[in-house]
């Protein structure tokens, strides 16, 4: 049975696909997939450092229309990204959905599972809706892909699957003896769900909107009133994507370090405070951490301080914990 794990973000797209047995193959590109005309063509046949491994994208044709997905977003002029709550139903998604089906390169998907962010997830409506766009028939280039069957999870249920499939037996105990939350640091969103004897407590799960988005904007705007000029947003996310400790502003090398310290110190702090609140009417006390996603380095500081008390366990590859976790979800 082939089964894809598929992770669409505001800021990265992740897969894990293969067959139900084997180690499954990953995959991961910018999330950003724009008209062909508004993407800025490359003057030299190697790509930039940081640039995306596929170097000039992948390229695909939506509604008629040429377009690439898989690019840096400083690659993209004249073309609104989509940062929004129905980010499922945009053609930046759709672009996503099928680049993503080009990487997987079968005829058939026998299940997909994915996720939504935890406001959305617990919308029956909204999993319905995502589940009808995604199953069925989808014209790639010159080929059609079926995808048999498809699941819509909430975010965070992805990160505690990969961290079952990678634990070992104390920490299965653990998790299986008392009350785990997972908290997913995305670019759109923040999610956390709770856990308790591992079932999922669908009434103490959240979303806040504090996340890695709100961070960079914030890190860019200090820049830019520390330095003068424009805020430097695709150049943060750029880096960040990157792995890139530092990045070229006003011809001078800036360390981030720094900024996106200061930043995060702020963002992440209103982020756990929603969830705090959300845990006021728990009944058991957090036993267990699990921190994920692509910003998961960033709150982690903010995080110890919030619950100095409860052990802290960072997702091993936190960006595509979700991926993984889909994967092996689906598998069952």
């Amino acid at each position: 049975m082939v089964v894809v794990g598929l992770d669409i973000g505001y800021s990265n797209l992740k897969l894990a696909a293969g067959c139900c047995g084997r180690a499954p193959r990953e995959r991961m590109l910018p999330a950003v997939a724009a008209p062909a005309a508004h993407v800025a063509q490359r003057l030299s046949d190697r790509p930039s450092p940081g640039a995306d491994e596929l170097g000039d994208g992948i390229r695909l044709s939506l509604h008629g229309q040429p377009w690439i997905a898989g690019i840096a977003p400083a690659r993209v002029s004249g073309w609104q990204r989509a940062l929004h709550e129905d980010y499922a139903a945009s053609e930046s998604y759709q672009a996503l959905l099928l680049a993503a089906l080009q990487l997987v390169d079968v005829p058939r998907i026998d299940r997909l599972v994915t996720g939504l962010p935890v406001a959305q997830a617990s919308d029956s409506a909204a999993r319905e809706r995502l589940r009808q766009r995604l199953q069925g028939r989808h014209r790639v280039n010159e080929r059609w892909v079926e995808i048999a069957e498809v699941r819509v999870v909430a975010q965070p249920v992805g990160a505690f699957v990969d961290l079952l499939m990678q634990a070992d037996a104390a920490l299965i105990e653990r998790v299986g003896a008392g009350t785990v939350i997972v908290i997913d640091v995305g670019f759109f969103s923040v999610d956390w769900s709770v856990l308790v004897n591992g079932d999922l407590r669908r009434t103490q799960s959240g979303t806040s909107l504090e996340a890695m988005s709100v961070l960079i904007d914030a890190a860019a705007a200090r820049l830019a009133a520390a330095q003068g000029g424009k805020a430097p947003v695709a150049a943060i996310e750029q880096a960040l994507a990157a792995q890139r400790s530092r990045i070229l502003f006003h011809g001078e090398w800036l360390e981030l370090a720094p900024v996106l310290q200061h930043a995060a110190r702020e963002v992440a702090q209103r982020a756990l405070e929603a969830l705090r609140q959300d845990l006021r009417h728990e009944q058991t006390n957090p036993d267990l951490l699990l921190l994920t996603g692509g910003g998961a380095a960033l709150f982690a500081p903010v995080v110890r301080r919030v619950f100095p008390r409860v052990p802290l366990h960072p997702a091993t590859e936190p960006v595509g914990a979700n991926a993984r976790g889909y994967f092996h979800y689906g598998c069952r």
